[in-house]
């Protein structure tokens, strides 16, 4: 997903917010489910923590990416936010890799600790 994508869904979520009945965050209905309040906050650590991953040199994802021995092609034309992009499809779809990176975390990592720590606090809450 690109930034631009990215930034679509964002305001398309919003338009059905708004388009919604004015509740509490704690009642407002999320695929089917209700946040809560603590839910609710995780969720604007987790997009804070995105937006500042976004940022995040594309060396140092290729770095990353090399240490963890992801199958991901990144292209010489392919920004940060497309690396970014492309790791974060690819956990979506692998859960063992999702695991390996959890695992990874608790143990540290000689490239990039800081982006391991960031993307294992995004992880925390998955399967």
């Amino acid at each position: 997903m690109k930034s631009h994508e990215f930034a679509r869904a964002l305001r398309t979520l919003a338009s059905l917010i708004e388009a919604s009945p004015n509740i509490p965050v704690d009642q407002l209905h999320v695929g089917g489910r209700t946040l809560s309040d603590r839910e609710s906050g995780q969720l604007a650590v987790s997009l804070s923590t995105l937006v500042d991953l976004s940022r995040v040199d594309k060396q140092q994802w290729m770095a990353f990416i090399n240490e963890l021995d992801f199958p991901i092609d990144v292209r010489a034309r392919d920004a940060s936010r497309d690396i970014l992009g492309k790791l974060l499809n690819y956990l979506e779809s692998n859960p063992t890799a999702r695991q390996q990176l959890k695992t990874k975390a608790t143990k540290g990592s000689k490239e990039s600790p800081e982006l391991m720590k960031a993307l294992a606090s995004l992880l925390k809450g998955s399967a």
